[in-house]
């Protein structure tokens, strides 16, 4: 991608016209930092500086006029990260109209659903994901090739200058759709004014100095990729890498040495099986003594020898310049946040729903390590009589498009978001989720449990272990389905890894809690069917379709762990 340098769409003088909008701030980031870096990708193949990113923002824009995308009009992306992809995102704002982006993982029927809900008035696809749409029924008047977009014509006395300046921050900026657990989409709308103060919000707890530079590589669906990552940069002049394959994030790493970096607990939990699979006996132990000293609560500096030891890890895997890693969309567990805290880089996590942004953020340092922090500034969070988290802030979605009881189950008249996690907050106001209430085990002894703790636990214990499913619920004791990364059939070393790790966890567990049967499936689970988009499990889902497993893991009586083709192990409680 090539762009030229043209005079960005206004002058200094009228940047404040209308601040609460992206397009505003946008404008603002290209006339403050014009020279900066704004998109990459590894090894600078495409490279534009804030000004090309704007020019290429006006092309784009014009030729989505073309399209006859007006204000308040929907434009659908599907697309793997790249350039193009934010440029087509920022573009569309500049019309007033909002995005959908759609999750590259999804299946036809999921993409159908989006599309029917949304009714978007283009459809902006990637070159090389274009026979996906082939296969999906819709009626989206003009689907376009991404990378061909610029490339169509404006119409006639089209204003990009009146188009960006007529947004108000009361317009849809996006729709999110939420992952489906439950198997229902609900499409999320937010507005500029609740976008633009969320990712304000952000940086207060753990602030940035300016410069960022980060990557992309979360799906453009989810909002921490769309919100921390791309939006965020509208606001900060961030410098982004596009990692289009997930697979190739290390060497984007060590291509980048980014200064940001969000990313699921998985993402976090890779980076750490490549270090670990390079450290020489010294190596190890300059790192098991930073994870020591985190574990005692210990701030003393290590000795100089373990922190030049410990510089070359974070160099090794291109976290050197790395100010700010955060996690969340998931339990993390506890040994992986350990274990970057010994490293030596700063680790934060996380707790927000599609519908309200970061809601609570671990504050610098390890005083919050085993809770997602307290309330971010702007954000008030206070717990039900059942438990479940309740959030109020003036930065959140208004609701759920095409779904007026859904919003008001979920956005209550006095402000408060009901969230559908349980937790538990402390004196000094550190939130610590349990479960998501609807998740909540009951087995037959009636003691409530909370599956993703013990499979949070399971994965940290283990590495091998890719997806864990804890079932239990009206049974006589917990049992547990297991996929292993990467998938297949499990060989002695694997089996007895996961068995051991199940030891672990038992053994730290009230007696209720520990798992006493579980088996290794040989088949990977995958988007759209027992996962979501984003990799979260669907539990009913994984039961129907794996429910001969799991009534063999509880028939202790007739069934021996030959008779269960040498995948089921059992445990004694």
């Amino acid at each position: 991608m090539t762009a030229h340098a043209l005079p960005v769409a206004a002058v200094a003088s009228d940047s404040d016209r209308n601040p609460e909008t992206y397009p505003a701030m946008f404008q603002a980031t290209a006339r403050r930092v014009p020279d900066r870096a704004a998109l990459r990708t590894p090894g600078d193949q495409v490279h534009l500086t804030w000004a090309e990113y704007a020019c290429a923002v006006e092309r784009a824009a014009g030729a989505l006029a073309g399209l006859g995308v007006e204000h308040s009009d929907r434009v659908a992306l599907l697309s793997r990260n790249r350039p193009e992809l934010a440029i087509a995102d920022v573009a569309v704002m500049h019309l007033g109209a909002s995005t959908v982006a759609l999750y590259v993982a999804s299946p036809a029927s999921t993409i159908e659903q989006v599309l029917r809900d949304c009714a978007p008035r283009a459809l902006v696809v990637e070159h090389g994901l274009l026979a996906r749409i082939d296969r999906v029924a819709h009626d989206v008047p003009h689907v376009v090739v991404l990378e061909s977009l610029g490339a169509l014509p404006a119409p006639p006395r089209f204003s990009f200058e009146d188009a960006w300046r007529s947004v108000s921050d009361q317009d849809l900026v996006a729709v999110l759709y939420t992952s489906g657990t439950t198997g229902l989409l609900k499409g999320v709308e937010w507005r500029h004014r609740e976008a633009v103060a969320t990712m304000r919000r952000f940086d207060v707890l753990q602030p940035e100095p300016d410069g960022i530079c980060d990557v992309s590589v979360g799906p453009f669906a989810h909002l921490a990729e769309r919100g921390a990552g791309h939006w965020r940069s509208l606001l900060r002049g961030s410098t982004r890498t596009f990692c289009a394959d997930p697979t190739e994030l290390g060497p984007t790493l060590l291509d980048t040495r980014p200064s940001y970096l969000f990313g699921p607990p998985r993402l976090w939990q890779n980076v750490k099986a490549k270090l670990d699979s390079t450290l020489d006996e010294a190596e190890r132990g300059a790192l098991d003594r930073g994870i020591a000293r985190v574990r005692a609560g210990d701030i003393a500096a290590l000795s100089e020898d373990d922190e030049e030891a410990l510089a070359m890890l974070r160099a090794r895997v291109g976290l050197d310049r790395l100010d700010r890693g955060v996690t969340a969309a998931a339990p993390c567990p506890r040994a992986v946040l350990e274990y970057y805290h010994g490293l030596g880089v700063g680790f934060n996590e996380f707790y927000g729903m599609t519908e309200t942004g970061a809601a609570t953020m671990t504050r610098p340092g390890i005083a919050d390590l085993g809770t997602v922090g307290v309330p971010v500034p702007g954000y008030e969070i206070r717990l039900a009589s059942d438990g479940e988290v309740l959030v109020r802030t003036d930065s959140a979605a208004i609701g759920y498009r095409n779904q007026p009881d859904e919003t008001a189950a979920t956005f209550a008249p006095d402000g408060w978001i009901h969230t559908g996690d349980i937790a538990t907050l402390d004196d000094d106001r550190r939130l610590r989720i349990i479960d998501r209430k609807k998740e909540l085990l009951i087995p037959d002894h009636g003691h409530n449990i909370a599956p993703g703790q013990i499979e949070s636990e399971l994965k940290g214990a283990c590495p091998r272990i890719g997806h864990v499913c804890v079932v239990g619920d009206r049974r006589p004791h917990l049992a547990a389905l297991i996929v292993l990364e990467p998938a297949g059939l499990a060989d002695d070393h694997a089996q007895a890894n996961v068995a051991q790790a199940i030891a672990q966890v038992n053994a730290t567990r009230d007696p209720r809690e520990r798992i006493e049967s579980h088996a290794i499936l040989p088949d990977p689970w995958l988007p759209g069917d027992e996962l979501t988009e984003t990799l979260k499990l669907r539990r009913h889902r994984i039961i129907d379709k794996h429910s001969d497993t799991i009534a063999r893991l509880y028939d202790r009586d007739d069934a021996s762990t030959d008779d269960l083709a040498g995948i089921q192990s059992k445990h004694g409680s």
